[in-house]
């Protein structure tokens, strides 16, 4: 697992205790908390436009683009996501391969102009995960780290 950024598993596992290194259940548990009451369900094509998938990726698929379900977990180029807070402490959850928000320059342009279009507001303190639970930081630890890489 992967755990990147400014936030440690430790302080991330304070809030959020699925994500605590040795947790039985971790991928269930990640998708009880964002299946829930999510604020936000989406995909960001692989030019970065958002487009909400109401409240299920499987049922409200972009048009034309079906085929991308078959494709986990690259999704055809596309990045599915969900922004999760339960009345708590928000999470980002991207559905992705583990280095795609760590190191991957592409991937992580393609999610930050996404969120940027969120029409729900998104914390400064909104943690960034992927569904296997690697720990990605802040949306700020990504730009950081896309800087870096440029």
């Amino acid at each position: 697992m992967i755990t990147i950024g400014s936030i440690s598993r430790a302080t991330a596992s304070e809030a959020f205790p699925f994500l605590a290194e040795k947790f039985p259940g971790r991928r269930n548990a990640i998708k009880d908390f964002t299946h829930l009451a999510p604020d936000f369900v989406f995909w960001i094509y692989p030019d970065g436009t958002l487009y909400d998938a109401k409240d299920a990726h499987r049922k409200n698929v972009p048009k034309g683009y079906e085929h991308i379900l078959k494709d986990e977990p690259d999704y055809g180029g596309f990045l599915r996501g969900r922004v999760a807070s339960n009345f708590g402490d928000q999470l980002i959850v991207i559905y992705c391969r583990p280095e795609a928000l760590a190191t991957d320059r592409l991937k992580m342009e393609q999610f930050l102009d996404g969120i940027s279009q969120l029409p729900v507001p998104h914390a400064a303190d909104a943690l960034v995960i992927s569904d296997n639970a690697d720990i990605y930081g802040l949306v700020a630890d990504i730009e950081s780290r896309l800087e870096q890489i440029e």
